[in-house]
């Protein structure tokens, strides 16, 4: 059996760019180790859940690993909750959010903070709230980013954001998304808080307020070996990817320099990789940045990145005594600043594959390759074909 070798580069897809004469950052950037990878592979597009569907990474990436996102997606919170360290038990509802800057009426102004990255005081800061009958878990996440834990009972995850998900809007009320009696108590509760931030944050340059959203409750998963016989571990940055990894039971290897950032030392990540070989089956790399750079619109900055990626996998330019495969989990446009539905790029790369004739891996070039248009639930279910353990249906 092979070892699988998995990178997921978020957000690397994007849209051509009149700036870059009309071709996407990874179709300008020089990318030679890449690109000689790609000549020995089968390649084809990928729409990482379903035609016309624009996925967050979570979901995204629950359907690369292939889990059904109607039956094992409990909604963001979770992921990432767990992904920051925080423990969360059957019963519990988990929220992701965001500091940011509103104004005296709650207008949002910038939903990131700046990217306010040293936010250990605030945290402290809302440390201090409390809800009679709730046990409330904080913990910091990357840059802006953190994670709550209510522990209670009669709780529901099925209420909405109070983020907007956009700037020069009035910060939203949590809502029950049913009509039941612990939807709507859980959403007076998100309310409540959300007054309690303002209060606690009101006097902060930056960072006075909290956007929550992606509120669920964890289902039973099984995990990824036990669904697959390969044993499995998660290198990455990213508190959500980490979580996700956590969550479905993979081993996961953190280091300082995996940042989630530009600065990330991808290089470190294919090295740590490359070592685990000996004691995995199956290697998740994720690689956050790209996303980061689309969504603030820099497709220079972006297109850089990429190319370091590409320096970054020159270990692997000549492997084949493992599968592996490069893609991305969805599209991110640099002048949209979001996630499209757009397909993503990919490419497997191993011993005794049909290796096509795409020799340039960009998003035009690999809709002439073997794969042709695959989705997410599929790829699965062809890792395990190629390394010999898919099983056999019918006779």
């Amino acid at each position: 059996m092979k070892k699988v070798f998995l990178i997921i580069c978020d957000g690397m897809a994007d849209r051509p760019i009149v700036q870059l004469k009309d071709k996407t950052p990874l179709e300008s950037a020089v990318k030679p180790n890449i690109d000689k990878i790609t000549t020995r592979s089968v390649t084809g597009l990928m729409h990482p859940v379903d035609v016309g569907v624009r996925p967050g990474s979570d979901i995204a990436h629950l359907s690369l690993f292939g889990y059904p996102i109607d039956i094992y997606y409990p909604g963001r919170g979770p992921f990432e909750a767990a992904g920051y360290g925080l423990e969360i038990k059957i019963g519990d509802v988990a929220l992701r959010g965001n500091f940011a800057t509103v104004d005296n009426d709650l207008i949002v102004l910038d939903r990131r903070a700046g990217r306010i990255d040293d936010t250990r005081g605030l945290i402290a800061k809302l440390s201090e709230i409390s809800v009679p009958g709730l046990k409330l878990f904080w913990a910091k996440g990357n840059s802006h980013r953190l994670a709550l834990v209510l522990r209670g009972k009669n709780l529901s995850g099925q209420v909405t954001d109070t983020d907007p998900h956009e700037t020069g809007i009035r910060v939203l009320k949590a809502k029950p998304q049913t009509g039941d009696k612990n939807a709507k108590r859980t959403a007076g509760i998100i309310n409540f808080l959300s007054d309690s931030f303002h209060e606690k944050l009101k006097y902060q340059d930056k960072a006075n307020f909290v956007l929550l959203r992606g509120a669920g409750m964890l289902p039973e998963i099984p995990t990824f070996e036990s669904r697959y016989g390969l044993k499995a571990v998660c290198i990455t940055g990213g508190g959500l990817y980490q979580g996700i990894g956590k969550i479905l039971g993979m081993e996961v290897i953190k280091n300082r320099k995996f940042t989630g950032k530009p600065n990330s030392d991808i290089s470190g990540k294919i090295k740590t990789g490359l070592a685990a070989l000996k004691s995995y089956d199956f290697i998740f790399i994720h690689i956050k940045a790209a996303d980061n750079l689309a969504e603030d619109g820099n497709f220079a900055g972006k297109k850089k990145f990429i190319e370091k990626i590409d320096r970054a996998l020159h270990p692997l330019v000549n492997r084949d005594d493992i599968l592996l495969i490069l893609t991305s989990d969805h599209t991110t446009s640099s002048e949209l600043k979001r996630h499209t539905a757009d397909p993503v790029p990919i490419l497997l790369a191993g011993k005794n594959l049909h290796v096509d004739q795409v020799n340039f891996f960009g998003e035009r070039e690999v809709s002439r390759g073997r794969l042709g248009h695959i989705k997410g639930s599929h790829l699965m279910p062809l890792i395990l074909d190629y390394v010999g353990l898919s099983k056999l249906k019918g006779a």
